[in-house]
């Protein structure tokens, strides 16, 4: 059976052990991976962030494939649906977590990065591609556009816990408790900027980065 393997990486996308560990999973030399990202104005530029220690594993930047909307939101599904597919690993990005939850958790996005994972297929988020995982999704007020809590259903990558991003920089141990109790969730993890879960088969197997993931207990409170 393959080893399914998650990163979620907690604020910094250019963490070098987290990518290369990642780039190395999904093939290397003859990796190809999908970079789900939203449309920002000038969002050509921040694509070294993600491809450069993949690059330097021997991932081929033709390889890369970018799905990102244009200016309007609009996606070109069809074409989307096919880079996912052909993909030997999938990295969704971070930047406004709204956009990102509005596109990559609904279909045809959700059910194609289900069945990928579940084949073996290395799937990694960074920030907002980190919240997406759960099955709950549960956004900081440091990170909705009205500064207040939200929460929604997710892709159902992992069960049972709740993900937290920029843990210690936005101090949001209070709204992960929140959360859990909420929801009757009874744990999470809080991931640092500079940090990285790496997890086999929904279980944490390895923190890559300079910083601190954090377990936090419903019963914490």
């Amino acid at each position: 059976m393959q080893t399914r393997r998650l990163y979620l990486l907690g604020g910094n996308t250019s963490q070098e052990e987290a990518n290369v560990h990642f780039a190395k999973a999904a093939g290397g030399e003859s990796a190809h991976i999908a970079l789900l990202i939203v449309y920002r104005k000038g969002w050509e530029a921040f694509l070294p962030r993600y491809t450069s220690h993949w690059i330097a594993q021997g991932v081929h930047e033709s390889n890369v494939s970018v799905i990102v909307p244009n200016e309007k939101g609009e996606l070109d599904i069809a074409k989307s649906a096919e880079i996912i597919t052909s993909a030997t690993g999938i990295f969704i990005g971070g930047g406004h977590s709204e956009t990102y939850y509005s596109i990559y958790t609904k279909q045809p996005f959700k059910g194609l990065l289900r069945e990928k994972y579940a084949a073996g297929t290395p799937l990694a988020g960074n920030s907002a591609g980190a919240l997406l995982m759960p099955e709950t999704v549960l956004l900081s007020p440091h990170d909705t556009d009205n500064n207040r809590a939200w929460s929604g259903p997710g892709l159902g990558i992992l069960s049972n816990q709740l993900i937290s991003v920029h843990f210690s920089q936005w101090q949001d141990e209070p709204n992960i408790l929140a959360g859990l109790h909420q929801h009757d969730i009874p744990f999470g993890y809080g991931i640092d900027e500079d940090a990285c879960l790496y997890l086999e088969n929904e279980k944490p197997a390895a923190v890559f980065g300079n910083e601190q993931v954090k377990r936090i207990e419903k019963g914490t409170l």
